[in-house]
């Protein structure tokens, strides 16, 4: 592997403004900054706090045991007992093969940003991977996309449960996951490595319960032996650690919303789109009633209830709950956040530019709890290119950074315009004026004979005009044809490294690539120095 970098422009303005260390939105966050400065600060403002190590350690350990975790793993996690150990943490949604690309992308930045600060710090410091798995959306989870006749198709598992619930209550048939698998790979192709990712990805499947415990196990497998610790947000055994927390969520409820709120009017101020929705009485916690995930709204000073108001609940119920039942509530994107920095010393936070973007309204919610905002460590972004699509940007003489920023559509048809031999456009355009000068004399004659005739001659012109669209149309497809194979370099080129017009890490799964290159493919790009310098890294892979 032969890694370069160059500098992406993020199209995320808050996001984009945070690299560049910009003064406008320095003020939005506690620590402006993840260099070394910031992180000293935090882990002084860390050495005040108080933390539940001992039962975290347990849950922990347990946890990430029952996925037949590495001796790293749970060396780190012992690690959490000492009073001076922090956590780098960073999570996402629990996705179908563990996801995009860019789900590989963040464990690798989580572990190297972690192994970076324990050595500069001198303090034991801990990669934590937060599985988003109370999050109920399964359509963004459900999926991988793969290649199919030179375009991208979307396989989807269809949802095992019609209710609205998170993606650790989900429930799923193992047989049809496994028959969906098949599917993904008949369209990934066979090699070398088929047959063994596919007698372990099938186990996989049949054995775990839920989409959650499959991606899991998976990372587990994949990052094992650099130590990753692994935490589901949606687990019952977790959430009860949650409880003092979560009491206090529904106590400060007003506050937390109104110092929401007021983040938000911050932003607009300075110029920025909200990067979250902005809902009055958002309570922003969910609450699980016969299955389903629902948000619960203010109502009042001292009633929470559902949107419909079909189910309510006075304060002092809540609270009554929340101390029997912790895993009835379930975080959203304003609270999951604090319940992180509750539940764990996390000197900084690696982030994608969404998260970058909507935790910057956040700072006055982290000081209602006497909380400040972690640093916040752009996540690693990496395109993988490979030989073939090497060897295709020279035929085509495209530089790489221009087709991973915007893809070839406008390269192929300036080369078509520059080699057909017939300029088709101009043609027509000559065509259609002279049918129209011609036409005008018609339609005076018709008008003079009958004034009735002058809408018929309108749509009559019309007509003709509309077939010459249609012949031009037809003879553009067929001289496109006849350069099929030089056009097909320009698609298959945005097909590999611009993909659905995103990025490569937005579409792809890592297992195509573990597919074509074999089972070390992670391993190897774990393996890798990156440089948390705010650059797109750009990873080039020769086939073994």
């Amino acid at each position: 592997m032969r890694i370069d970098e160059f500098h992406l422009h993020d199209k995320n303005r808050i996001a984009a403004s945070y690299y560049a260390e910009d003064q406008k939105t320095a003020s939005l966050y506690d620590y402006p900054t993840f260099h070394h400065q910031s992180l000293m600060k935090r882990v002084s403002h860390l050495a005040t706090r108080e933390f539940q190590r001992d039962e975290l350690v347990n849950y922990l350990s347990d946890y990430n045991f029952q996925y037949a975790c590495s001796a790293k793993t749970l060396e780190n996690i012992r690690k959490l007992r000492d009073p001076k150990s922090v956590a780098v943490i960073g999570g996402q949604q629990a996705g179908l093969l563990t996801g995009p690309l860019l789900t590989i992308h963040k464990c690798i930045s989580i572990l190297q940003f972690a192994k970076l600060q324990e050595e500069r710090l001198g303090i034991p410091v801990v990669p934590v991977f937060w599985m988003a798995g109370e999050d109920h959306d399964y359509e963004e989870i459900n999926h991988v996309f793969v290649e199919s006749n030179q375009q991208t198709k979307k396989l989807a598992l269809p949802q095992p449960s019609p209710y609205k619930t998170s993606a650790t209550l989900m429930e799923w048939n193992g047989k049809k996951a496994v028959d969906w698998l098949e599917t993904v790979f008949a369209n990934f192709g066979e090699t070398a490595y088929t047959n063994e990712l596919m007698t372990s990805l099938k186990e996989n499947l049949l054995h775990a319960k839920h989409v959650v415990s499959s991606f899991a196990q998976l990372l587990t497998e994949l990052f094992g032996e650099f130590g990753l610790i692994l935490v589901d947000s949606g687990e019952p055994g977790f959430k009860r650690l949650q409880k003092t927390m979560t009491k206090r969520l529904i106590s400060e409820n007003q506050k937390l919303d109104t110092a929401f709120n007021r983040g938000l009017d911050r932003l607009s101020q300075l110029g920025f789109d909200h990067p979250v929705e902005q809902q009055e009485g958002n309570a922003h916690l969910f609450f699980y009633h016969e299955k389903e995930r629902l948000l619960l709204f203010r109502n009042g000073e001292d009633r929470f209830e559902t949107k419909d108001g079909s189910i309510s609940f006075t304060s002092e119920e809540l609270l009554a709950l929340a101390e029997e039942r912790p895993e009835c509530f379930s975080n959203n994107v304003v609270s999951r956040p604090l319940m992180q920095d509750f539940m764990f010393p996390v000197l900084a936070f690696v982030a994608g530019s969404g998260e970058i973007a909507y935790w910057s309204a956040l700072k006055d919610v982290f000081s209602i709890f006497s909380f400040t905002m972690p640093p916040l460590v752009p996540r690693l972004s990496m395109t993988i290119v490979s030989q073939k699509s090497e060897k295709l940007l020279q035929d085509v003489q495209l530089p790489l950074e221009d087709v991973i920023q915007k893809g070839t559509a406008q390269a192929k048809q300036r080369w078509y315009e520059q080699n057909k031999p017939h300029d088709i456009q101009s043609i027509g355009e000559e065509t259609i004026r002279a049918i129209q000068s011609a036409h005008a004399q018609l339609a005076q004659l018709a008008i003079e004979i009958d004034p009735s005739l002058e809408q018929l001659s309108e749509i009559n012109v019309n007509r003709i005009t509309k077939e010459v669209h249609y012949l031009q149309k037809k003879m553009e497809q067929k001289m496109k044809k006849q350069y099929k194979d030089p056009l097909a370099r320009y698609d298959q080129l945005a097909l590999a490294l611009y993909p659905n017009n995103q990025l490569q890490e937005r579409v792809w799964n890592v297992f195509y690539y573990m597919n074509t290159y074999g089972p070390t493919f992670v391993k190897d790009l774990a393996s890798q120095t990156y440089a948390f310098n705010g650059l797109h890294k750009v990873v080039s892979v020769t086939t073994s």
